[in-house]
């Protein structure tokens, strides 16, 4: 294998030679020849071309007889196979693979994925400000592009919740200033945007003044008033349309339609009837993302290839389908006079794929770099060695079953219930009559009715430690001795603990307790898997393939716990993500969001 320390060299600085090359006055570094261009530009498949490479740039796309070889020139013969470009993923949480930054891009470049926008708010919320810093660092030295996105809702809904972190305008400014973010990342905080809460419009202004483009979360029905109100205030992109109608307005509006096909978030089926079902429509404001995909999943289905491959079982063109993660994408992010395309002055990432209706990759170049072969990565990508502030973040003592006790004065009482829909990321209010015991509510799992926590797990904070909320959520079909116990708690990341009674919910919490992070699953009273993140409790340090084997795992518990759902663990880490309707947890309590109206906690008994 190679070094995969990548030290590109700026345009501004190799014109003359990339000029030379293509004029046959230098010797070339890589020359690509036979190859039938997928052309994004002007959506044509172009025959028999030559893509020259110098520097890691494209100099030359066309006829390659003219240009110079020497004893380092390397000669690709493409064999009449298809040449497309690197993938980008416009809208992606590194995160939700539960593994780093150099594990994730060495299980994805293989795959075609050439250029990432992690939107890093997940281990924002547990570090702060500082991981942002960090995971520059990291990325500097990766053969993948990583376009950092800016975290800007930390905590999600500040008020309605307690993360690690607060970020702050002045925080993005210095974020910006630095470096260290290329674009704004997702607001999810879609009601203070719409309805003028001054500290989300600072941190817009921000992004704003520095020409970058912003990213948001707009989960929410009204396409009329919000969805104008959102778009107006800088917001640029949006991955939360769950709707064909959603997707078209959104790009009607100008809006960039970032549609989702991850582990859990299976939407692309429901959103490309706007383009398949309008035929003629221009779709450059149309791209597809990931957002959250688990290591299991890149594994053994792969990563942004997979939605390509969907969409185009779904009857989308493939030009379509490849422009949307490759030059639409690139627009979008105001990088397509560096990514997005086989042209001249852009990087090399170059597909060589011998089959474009099943998207088959042999070969992935990174920069005009071997990067890999045949699904092999070609290139060594080392390990980083974290600080001890990144993998020394759970703080918290042992609890114990009294920890989740839920007293209650009424006899019956009636209770909020969070209803889950596997593989969707909202929840419904339900309001369900419960008898108590001795004074306690407690789990009914024959109801399909189990106890919820969330107890806040990051550094000691006045009037913040200790703190927990306490409900219920229905969904889950969890046998009695069974529980769930999880730092991935989106996106605050606190203590979640799901549970059919509470002294499963204290074992399982405290096995997390002991080793620092990650996931657990009690099934009938003892702990059937952990699964350790060590990273802000968040991520593991394995390679993908491991953490992929180790999710399985988690899986396979779940479904002894009774639950009968696919890739359920995403969806249970979402009962704490307060900025999806209708009714979620936080350390501060229910929360509850509903259509047309500002985010308010609420009581889990209801008077």
């Amino acid at each position: 294998m190679t070094d995969s320390t990548f030290k590109r060299k700026p345009h501004h600085e190799i014109t003359q030679d990339l000029a030379a090359t293509a004029m046959g006055r230098q010797a070339a570094d890589l020359i690509i020849r036979n190859g039938r261009l997928v052309n994004v530009n002007t959506a044509q498949i172009e025959e028999g071309v030559d893509v020259v490479v110098r520097h890691g740039w494209i100099a030359l796309v066309g006829d390659a007889s003219e240009v110079l070889v020497d004893e380092h020139t390397r000669e690709v013969d493409a064999g009449g196979r298809y040449l497309v470009p690197g993938f980008i993923d416009s809208h992606m949480h590194v995160e939700s693979a539960m593994v780093d930054l150099p594990s994730f891009a060495a299980g994805v470049l293989p795959q075609g994925t050439t250029t990432i926008c992690p939107d890093i708010h997940e281990v924002t919320n547990v570090l702060g400000l500082r991981s942002v810093e960090l995971f520059h660092q990291i990325a500097e030295k990766l053969p993948v592009k990583v376009l950092l996105a800016m975290p800007v809702c930390v905590p999600s809904i500040p008020g309605f919740e307690d993360a690690g972190a607060v970020i702050e305008d002045a925080d993005v400014a210095e974020a910006y200033r630095n470096h260290w973010a290329q674009l704004q990342g997702e607001q999810m905080n879609f009601p203070g945007v719409i309805y003028g809460d001054p500290n989300v419009h600072a941190i817009t202004a921000r992004g704003l003044q520095e020409g970058l483009v912003l990213t948001g979360h707009y989960a929410n029905f009204d396409l009329n008033g919000g969805l104008n109100a959102f778009i107006a205030s800088g917001l640029t992109a949006c991955h939360e349309a769950t709707t064909a109608e959603g997707t078209l307005k959104r790009a009607q509006r100008g809006m960039y339609a970032q549609q989702r096909y991850g582990t859990a978030w299976l939407d692309l089926p429901n959103l490309l009837p706007s383009v398949l079902e309008n035929p003629g429509i221009d779709t450059r404001f149309f791209t597809m993302v990931t957002d959250d995909v688990t290591s299991a999943t890149i594994l053994s289905e792969g990563h942004l290839v997979r939605v390509v491959r969907k969409a185009i079982s779904l009857g989308l063109p493939p030009m379509q389908a490849i422009q949307m993660v490759t030059i639409n994408a690139a627009q979008m992010l105001e990088q397509a006079r560096w990514i997005g395309t086989i042209s001249p002055g852009r990087a090399a990432d170059i597909l060589i794929v011998s089959d474009l209706e099943a998207v088959t990759i042999d070969q992935v170049f990174a920069d005009g770099v071997l990067a890999a072969e045949q699904g092999n990565l070609t290139i060594d990508i080392p390990a980083y060695a974290y600080p001890q502030w990144a993998v020394n973040s759970l703080h918290l003592t042992p609890l114990s079953a009294q920890d989740f006790q839920i007293p209650v004065e009424s006899n019956p009482a009636k209770v909020r219930v969070m209803k889950i829909f596997p593989g969707m990321v909202h929840t419904e209010e339900l309001i369900v009559e419960m008898k108590s015991e001795q004074g306690l509510l407690v789990s009914d799992p024959g109801r399909d009715i189990v106890k919820a926590a969330v107890f806040y797990r990051h550094e000691e904070k006045a009037g913040v430690t200790g703190s927990k909320g306490l409900g219920f959520v229905s969904g889950t079909q969890f046998n009695p001795g069974c529980a769930y116990a999880s730092t991935v708690s989106h996106d605050s990341h606190n203590l979640l603990v799901v549970g059919a009674d509470d002294d499963a919910m204290a074992l399982a919490a405290n096995a997390l307790i002991e080793v620092g992070g990650g996931i657990c699953i009690v099934v009938d009273g003892k702990v059937e898997t952990v699964m350790r993140l060590p990273l802000a409790g968040i991520m593991s340090l394995e390679p993908v393939a491991v953490a992929a084997k180790q999710i399985d795992e988690v899986e396979a518990a779940l479904k002894k716990t009774g639950s009968p759902h696919e890739a359920f663990e995403m969806t249970l880490s979402l009962l704490g993500l307060i900025v999806l309707e209708e009714l979620h947890l936080s350390n501060r309590g229910l929360v509850a969001l509903k259509p047309g109206q500002p985010p308010q906690i609420v009581d889990l008994v209801v008077e």
